[in-house]
């Protein structure tokens, strides 16, 4: 079996299928957003080869080659450090802007949020590739403008932005020097 994750028992779900672990990992990839993964073990051996990775959450499968297919979602391992470090109360090792880095969420009530929408998320998908519910996601209108993307780190202000070392006004400006005597003689 898979054993267990150092993010806890609230973040795993286990799933049996019938299906080859190349088709769940088609349809996942195909209808639900995930990206592929090449069957690395994250967590280390018979704890689960990843087929598929979405938002901090990858789909792990028992054995590849299995009649029947015992599967799990579980939090990455990025994902499963900043849960690990909530739970066993070390959140202060996180400063806001590691978490807003990291994660796009400045506070961990909003993390916990966000994490658990995407792990239900991770979960219905796999749950519908299985039982054959998945659906193609409604393709984008033709005329719609490319959305241009915004760096989420360098486009907002974070409450410790006053840490950053003070730079002169002429700091970046060109300033003429006579070339000194060469150090190689």
């Amino acid at each position: 079996m898979f054993g267990l994750y150092p993010a806890g028992p609230d973040w795993v779900r286990h799933f049996d299928a019938t299906l080859s672990a190349t088709d769940i990992q088609q349809l996942l990839v195909k209808h639900a957003g995930f990206t592929a993964a090449l069957f690395h073990q994250p967590y280390g051996a018979a704890r689960g080869a990843v087929i598929a990775v979405r938002h901090g959450f990858v789909v792990m499968v028992h054995e590849r080659d299995a009649s029947e297919l015992q599967l799990v979602v579980a939090p990455d391992v990025e994902m499963t450090n900043l849960l690990w470090s909530y739970s066993n109360g070390y959140a202060s090792q996180w400063s806001a802007r590691e978490l807003k880095a990291l994660t796009a969420c400045d506070s961990w009530e909003k993390l916990l949020n966000v994490a658990g929408t995407r792990f239900k998320a991770a979960c219905t998908a796999l749950e519908r590739a299985i039982d054959g519910t998945i659906v193609q996601p409604a393709p984008e209108p033709v005329g719609a403008a490319p959305v241009e993307a915004v760096d989420r780190i360098v486009s907002s202000s974070l409450p410790d932005d006053d840490d950053v070392p003070w730079l002169p006004s002429d700091y970046l400006q060109d300033v003429p020097f006579v070339e000194g005597l060469s150090c190689d003689r």
